[in-house]
């Protein structure tokens, strides 16, 4: 369980960007925002020489206005206002005072607008009608040939290619955004697949061991029918194989379930008594193994443990990983060897902890157990010295036993 506990990190987040101004602006600050600017189109229509009546056309004036309420809708429809509002620079450039004084500012927003929001294509044809447009109102003003270009370029080219820079960051923006949210996922469905293979290789473990165990003493039992001292004694391992690996399940759905224990002052006497055990157990590690191998004896199975080296500390995590290898070593032996005995080595070395189970061949005239089904035993051992950088080998000894070894680095 420490396994899954030191390992189960949550998933990969990431410091959120902040945002540009564009996505701070509300629809109806745009709106307001394009209202203002539409107002500083209409103030050179506001001087004396503009409100002289004898200088107002009616039909100019209703133009003038229905332009600015059609910039208002520049977002929506880009292209649309943008012709229109081309349409309307020209006639007005052409009317005389004061309506010439409406400029081409609001063409030159709607350039801008159509260069952010439309393809190439599009802009292309709105910068070439806007730069046809301003070149031929300048030139019929009589400015120098070098202010008309300047000019011509400064309110057809410019609006296009600074859209054109703005549409291409935010196309670079969203396409990063896409591929951090797909690195994402994908480092979550990967984290996802690693917390599956260690649910798995936990519940191997617990369950395989305890029933391996269960259904030796079980087959004992079934012989000792007329010995009730052993029987009873039989009977009682198997009920303690059975509630420790209980106990080992509800310490494991505790972590995937990542619920709290209920607090003790809740509870009433029987409550706390059962619920004690469980939530309170410690992570099994190196200093269980004797208890480990105390069960496999109540098997038949006689097990000497030896150490090598000074003890020292080491991560809880890694304990666990080398009680589990014991575990599921005893428990192929039971299953397969067909022999009552093995020896577990722990040598503490001082760039490595090794951990090795060797059992000798089957006595002599009994022949070797028959291949059975592939398990996950090796494979789940292997992955967790792998986990921590270790290396595992497993395979016949020169004696004709089998040897599991597997090494951690200090």
């Amino acid at each position: 369980m420490a396994d899954l506990a030191a390992h189960s990190v949550p998933p990969p987040t990431r410091k959120p960007e902040p945002a540009s101004f564009s996505r701070r602006m509300r629809p109806w600050q745009w709106v307001v925002l394009d209202a203002l600017v539409a107002l500083m189109f209409l103030l050179p229509f506001g001087s004396s020489r503009s409100r002289a009546p004898a200088h107002q056309n009616p039909w100019l004036s209703l133009l003038v206005l229905g332009v600015t309420l059609a910039f208002l809708a520049r977002r929506r429809f880009p292209m649309t206002v943008c012709l229109l509002l081309t349409a309307a620079t020209v006639t007005l450039a052409t009317a005389g005072a004061p309506y010439d004084s409406y400029g081409p500012f609001a063409m030159m927003f709607a350039l801008y607008t159509v260069a952010t929001t439309r393809s190439g294509r599009s802009t292309t044809l709105a910068s070439a009608a806007v730069l046809t447009v301003a070149l031929v109102i300048l030139t019929s003003l009589h400015y120098p040939a070098s202010v008309t270009a300047l000019s011509g370029v400064a309110i057809g080219v410019a609006p296009s290619l600074t859209g054109y820079v703005v549409r291409q960051q935010r196309q670079y923006r969203a396409a990063m955004a896409a591929v951090r949210a797909r690195r994402i996922e994908a480092e979550v469905t990967s984290r996802m697949a690693d917390e599956r293979l260690r649910i798995a290789r936990e519940l191997h473990d617990v369950v395989a061991h305890a029933l391996s165990l269960i259904t030796v003493q079980a087959g004992v039992a079934v012989f000792r029918q007329h010995e009730a001292d052993q029987m009873r004694a039989t009977l009682t391992a198997i009920e303690e194989t059975g509630r420790s690996a209980m106990i080992d399940m509800r310490q494991l759905l505790g972590v995937l379930r990542n619920t709290p224990a209920p607090d003790a002052d809740q509870l009433s006497t029987p409550d706390r008594e059962q619920n004690r055990e469980p939530d309170r157990a410690p992570v099994p590690d190196l200093l269980d193994l004797g208890t480990l191998i105390s069960q496999a004896a109540q098997a038949g199975l006689h097990i000497s443990l030896r150490e090598e080296g000074e003890r020292r500390v080491i991560p809880a995590a890694v304990g666990l990983a080398v009680y589990r290898i014991v575990q599921e070593s005893l428990t192929n032996i039971l299953r397969h060897a067909r022999t009552t005995s093995g020896s577990v080595l722990l040598s503490f070395a001082p760039h490595q902890l090794a951990v090795i189970i060797a059992n000798p061949p089957p006595p002599d005239g009994l022949p070797p157990a028959p291949p059975g089904t592939p398990g996950h035993g090796l494979r789940g051992m292997a992955e967790r010295t792998a986990l921590f950088g270790g290396t595992f080998s497993a395979g016949p000894s020169s004696d004709g036993g089998f040897t599991v070894a597997a090494r951690f680095p200090a």
